[in-house]
This record gives structure tokens, sequence and C-alpha cells, in this order.
């Protein structure tokens, strides 16, 4: 057998095991990219100053880690979900009134479970509390029609 059918081979075999690797991650996303399918829709980056409320990004959704932690406004399949989340990097932690800025509390990750049905939008929010403690929070559940 010659090395360069060796190599074509091998180069064949792992071009397939990668192009299923992205097809079963695609089907296991909980993510859509259109807004045609059923979905729910996530908004992380709403700034509600007078709830004492702040953004937030998503790090990981059920223990995988996610690149969607810089978007603000998130389409998600319908089902039961933990969110694992952290501040937005766009809080500037001066502005939260009252916040102890020694607290170490800040940067810390928290989970968020939630069941998300379709034709939903979902606010998510951090809420501090003076000792620099936060939680995340659904502030608002509103229907919305995509059609």
């Amino acid at each position: 057998m010659s090395t360069t059918f060796q190599r074509g081979t091998l180069l064949a075999v792992t071009a397939a095991l990668i192009f299923a690797t992205f097809a079963v991650c695609a089907s296991t996303s909980p993510f859509v990219a259109s807004e045609k399918t059923q979905h729910a829709t996530l908004y992380l980056n709403v700034d509600e100053h007078a709830r004492q409320i702040w953004p937030v990004q998503i790090r990981a959704v059920d223990g995988v880690l996610t690149n969607r932690s810089n978007q603000g406004v998130l389409w998600v399949r319908p089902g039961v979900y933990t969110f694992t989340l952290r501040v937005s990097q766009a809080v500037n932690f001066a502005d939260v009134p009252g916040l102890v800025h020694s607290a170490g509390h800040k940067h810390a990750a928290h989970e968020l479970k939630l069941h998300v049905r379709a034709g939903k939008a979902y606010y998510i929010g951090a809420k501090f509390k003076a000792s620099g403690v936060w939680k995340p929070v659904v502030w608002k559940v509103q229907d919305v029609s995509f059609w």
C-alpha cells in the first residue's frame, strides 16, 4: 500500500469525522439560527438601573461551554436548560449603587435553571445586593409573535 493512498484515506476519514462531529453538535445545540424555527428569545443585555438589574453573559448551557457569551439576544429551542451566567464585561461596577468594591463576588458564575417556551421572551439579568453578592433573575417574561 502506498504512502499517498494511506494519507489520502486518513484525510478522508478525518474529514468525515469532523463533519459528523459538527453535525451532532449542531443538532444538540440549544441555539437556533433561524427565526422560522420555533424558539424562545433570551435578552441578556438590558440594563435596568431602576430595578438594580445588570446585563449578564452566558458562559455554558447544561455544563457545556458556549461561544455565545458576547451576544445580548439569543434564540433558544424550547426546553429546560441550566444556564451558567456571569455579569457582563460591559458592566462598570462603579455604577452599581451600594456595591462594596472589594467584594469578590462580582465575577462569580451562577446557574439559572429555566424552562423556556416557544413564543416567549425572557429578560435575564444580575441582581446585586450591597455586599456584592448577586443572583441571576428573570425579571420579565412576555409573549412574542414571530410571524
